[in-house]
């Protein structure tokens, strides 16, 4: 994800590109654990807690084998596509080639939720274990597992395909219903028939990309999600972050709370407008009732600047890191040439001359002075991050969750 061309990514860049749905660049997909702390944005501030205490002392959490949640999100956009063109009155012959797909996908579905709810070695199974972790706060009920499901089924995704994916799954079913109506009915019957399977199933997925470039979301609720989650992926997977040079950092912010609140906040934000949107619609012609809502909702727009400022502090603590990172390579090397220095000390000693060492260990104390204290100016620079990334005060009242519709 490219920065604004001064180094970092604003708060003014973010509401350009929750504006357009769409990010600069090709950033690479959300990590796994990235995904549930946005799930856990649909679950009550209780569970939630659980999944990020979870996180935090390194419990087992939910994984899929041989797939991302990613993966499960592109999914779930294909059942939903195939489902709709289910539902718009397709001819029966191609009914068959998309219901025979659709039940494919829908056990592939299954699957990723039984290890999500139900999966062995994550979550406690006998009595006694489950009455531990309830009492240490681990536990997350069956209940609060399935809305985690629903959660991921939404874990947002750049440049979803319109029915690609499906389209080259499905596309030997379709070949051989259009041959077998060949057999039948005679070639331009085939062709209808293909030409059918092909609208419903969508066109293939190099076509649905976009020509402008970069990455498009649902909407620019998603795309601010999918920047919170992409930072935070570059921070927690940056070996200077877990370095000892920001030790006192990494006590001072739960990088896995911040993401799953911000993700939480932004699905309050989503449900608070869609209310809003359905309340002017069905109310809007009583001009008082429209005006309250107009108000309403200019009171909720300082909370939308809060979330984007906090995901900025995201991008300023990722661009730090990031930069300290470098540092830290820089005295590794340093310290490399060290130890490549005491045996070419020794060698010299031996020889009478000891001037060259003496010069060279000053020089190199001097070099890895300079990089220590250019790391203390990082951990002052991630001081007022950090310090971002929380508000000064309470968030206004949210409510409680948005259902996603997974689509």
């Amino acid at each position: 994800m490219a920065d604004n061309g001064t180094g970092g990514v604003s708060t003014a860049d973010l509401r350009a590109w929750a504006q357009q749905s769409r990010l600069p660049g090709d950033p690479p997909p959300l990590s796994d654990d990235a995904a549930l702390l946005i799930a856990g944005g649909y679950l009550q501030p209780g569970p939630r807690s659980i999944l990020v205490r979870r996180m935090s002392t390194g419990l087992p959490v939910p994984r899929l084998t041989g797939s991302s949640y990613t993966d499960l999100r592109r999914l779930q956009h294909d059942i939903a596509h195939v489902e709709k063109q289910l539902g718009s009155g397709v001819p029966n012959m191609v009914a068959t080639v998309l219901r025979t797909r659709l039940s494919g996908m829908v056990r592939r579905r299954e699957d990723a939720r039984r290890i999500v709810v139900i999966g062995k070695g994550v979550f406690a199974s006998s009595t006694r274990a489950i009455r531990r972790e309830r009492r240490e706060n681990l536990y997350l009920e069956i209940d609060e597992r399935e809305r985690l499901f629903a959660g991921l089924l939404g874990t947002p995704a750049a440049n979803l395909p319109a029915g690609g994916t499906v389209r080259r799954a499905g596309s030997a079913a379709a070949d051989r219903v259009a041959s077998l109506v060949g057999q039948f009915a005679g070639r331009n019957a085939a062709s209808n028939v293909e030409e059918w399977i092909n609208e419903a199933l969508g066109a293939p997925l190099s076509s649905t990309l976009t020509t402008r470039g970069g990455a498009s979301f649902a909407d620019g609720y998603e795309t601010i999600q999918f920047v919170a989650g992409h930072f935070y992926d570059r921070i927690v997977g940056n070996p200077a972050w877990r370095s000892d040079f920001f030790e006192v950092q990494r006590t001072q912010v739960n990088l896995h709370a911040e993401l799953a609140e911000i993700a939480a906040d932004i699905v309050a934000l989503r449900s608070l407008r869609l209310e809003l949107d359905r309340a002017r619609a069905n109310g809007g012609f009583d001009q008082a009732f429209a005006d309250h809502l107009n108000r309403r909702e200019a009171a909720l727009r300082p909370v939308w600047t809060e979330l984007l400022d906090r995901v900025a502090a995201l991008a300023e603590i990722a661009r730090t890191v990031e930069s300290a990172a470098v540092e830290l390579r820089v005295l590794e090397e340093y310290d490399r040439a060290s130890t490549l220095d005491a045996r070419i000390d020794q060698l010299v000693a031996r020889s009478g001359d000891r001037e060259m060492s003496v010069d060279q260990t000053r020089r190199l104390s001097e070099q890895v002075k300079a990089g220590e204290e250019q790391l203390r100016i990082y951990r002052d620079v991630l001081q007022g991050d950090i310090a971002r990334i929380t508000p000064p005060m309470a968030m206004p009242e949210l409510p409680e969750r948005y259902e996603p519709d997974g689509r």
